[in-house]
């Protein structure tokens, strides 16, 4: 949840904001390209997709006076529900994501799984181990878990769990020097 989360927010900014659009576009051609037998609910459309990245990320831990640098790896895959009329009925992507974060000689991995369920009226959930970073050795530096349930506009409806880094707290104490 680096990307979506450096800014310290609960928002889907970076690369994995790129997520939801991802998913609406793919929504989007299912729905066009979907054409349901009978009557009742088409089977599954379903892919997957992944993202490698590496940056160097100058905001997350600026604060505390320094940049991190970051190798991101996602794999997701995605399933289109439809309804018995063929419409969209909701999206389920299972998202498997994988960074490592370095800065002044220290290093944290996180590894992170989760799904987020998008619906055909705009509302979405997340539901999984959405931030699990540990530090060098035994320590784990933080841990998003549960559900956070969004909106139609995006607002955060409800949230189940401990979600630190998506109400804000940074992993940055254990970078620094």
């Amino acid at each position: 949840m680096i990307r979506r989360l450096l800014s310290g927010g609960g928002g889907r900014e970076g690369a994995r904001g790129l997520v939801r659009p991802v998913v609406l576009v793919a929504v989007g051609v299912a729905g066009l390209v979907a054409v349901p037998a009978t009557a009742w609910a088409s089977p599954p459309d379903h892919g997957t997709f992944s993202s490698h990245n590496v940056f160097v990320d100058s905001e997350v831990c600026a604060p505390e006076g320094f940049s991190v640098d970051v190798v991101e790896d996602e794999v997701s895959s995605f399933r289109v529900f439809f309804d018995r009329s063929g419409d969209v009925a909701f999206v389920a992507v299972h998202v498997n994501y994988r960074a490592v974060i370095s800065a002044n000689g220290h290093t944290i991995v996180e590894r992170d799984k989760w799904m987020d369920t998008f619906y055909a009226d705009g509302s979405a959930r997340t539901v999984g181990d959405t931030v699990h970073i540990q530090g060098q050795g035994p320590g784990l530096v933080q841990h998003d878990a549960g559900q956070i349930v969004f909106g139609a506009d995006g607002s955060v409806q409800a949230i189940h769990g401990p979600h630190p880094q998506f109400e804000g707290q940074t992993f940055c104490s254990a970078l620094l020097p």
